[in-house]
């Protein structure tokens, strides 16, 4: 399922990026005054938010986190952080972890890594030689070829980005073979040597692989399926914001019909039980049966 163009699909996990790096500046706990402001748009009321905030918190809590409301009954949330467990790590393939570190460094979390199993929870990033990070920068903003030394091998590569990473800031880019075209690598910047330049324009223009999506509905963790729901017309916005942009949809006047490519369950069942019976799953069966079995799996036997 394509996302529609200038989707940002980003901020699901820049939010979850926010409130680990809240809750974690906050031991005694965060008020949830504090949290509600990291999520929603700016223009959100506080219903929404709360409920985009209780979302958040849950899927954080899948992952293995345990955070929990320890205020007095009445009293306004206060949201506190315990020990957690490895299914951060288990959960999210390399490239996914990656990219969770990358929307860290950019909302100002380096100590993300400890979450991850990349890195000590109060270490930073190997910092580069500042010459060096600026030459592969100014290769990729002019088109240079840029060479360098790497695991005792000269390089040459067209560059594509600079960006952070598990290791420290990377160079990716497209290795200069000489007989073709080659694949687009990734290359640690301090583990490079003797960095220099060729004339701005020497480098070919190499369109950037696709980044992995931060939205962990869109992850890859099951066989492609396509399920249809059906919603009445006023709440298909809320579908949509839930469970993304349909890759079919049938607009019958007071209802539409939604179709989706699901590649995780688990989330798109969570998301479905969010939105209760403003949404209907229509099919096929087996994801039906797979909604039925865990719904009737929280029912408690009070007899």
């Amino acid at each position: 399922m394509s996302p529609r163009p200038g989707r940002d699909q980003s901020a699901p996990m820049e939010r979850l990026v926010r409130l680990i790096g809240a809750l974690n500046q906050h031991p005694k706990g965060a008020p949830v005054h504090l949290l509600l402001r990291l999520v929603g748009e700016p223009d959100a009321n506080d219903e929404a938010r709360r409920r985009m905030l209780t979302r958040d918190l849950e899927q954080l809590n899948n992952l293995g986190y345990d955070i929990r409301n320890v205020a007095d009954p009445g009293a306004d949330g206060l949201y506190v952080m315990r020990a957690r467990d490895n299914r951060l790590q288990i959960h999210l393939t390399p490239e996914q972890r990656g990219a969770l570190l990358r929307a860290a460094i950019a909302a100002g979390l380096e100590g993300m890594s400890a979450h991850l199993g990349t890195g000590p929870a109060t270490g930073s990033l190997p910092p580069p030689s500042t010459e060096r990070l600026d030459l592969v920068q100014r290769a990729t903003t002019r088109h240079c070829l840029v060479h360098f030394d790497y695991k005792g091998e000269p390089r040459a590569v067209h560059p594509v980005r600079v960006h952070s990473g598990p290791s420290g800031w990377y160079l990716s880019g497209r290795e200069d073979l000489g007989d073709g075209p080659g694949i687009v690598k990734e290359f640690v910047v301090s583990r490079m040597s003797g960095v220099r330049l060729d004339a701005p324009g020497t480098a070919d223009v190499v369109e950037a692989p696709p980044r992995p999506s931060l939205d962990p509905l869109t992850w890859l963790l099951d066989p492609p399926t396509a399920v249809t729901v059906e919603a009445p017309a006023e709440h298909r916005l809320l579908v949509e914001n839930l469970l993304g942009d349909p890759s079919a949809l049938t607009d019958k006047g007071d209802s539409v019909r939604m179709t989706y490519v699901v590649t995780n369950r688990a989330v798109f069942r969570w998301r479905v039980y969010e939105l209760g019976t403003r949404v209907r799953v229509l099919g096929p069966d087996d994801v039906r049966r797979e909604i039925q079995a865990e719904l009737e799996s929280f029912l408690v036997d009070t007899t």
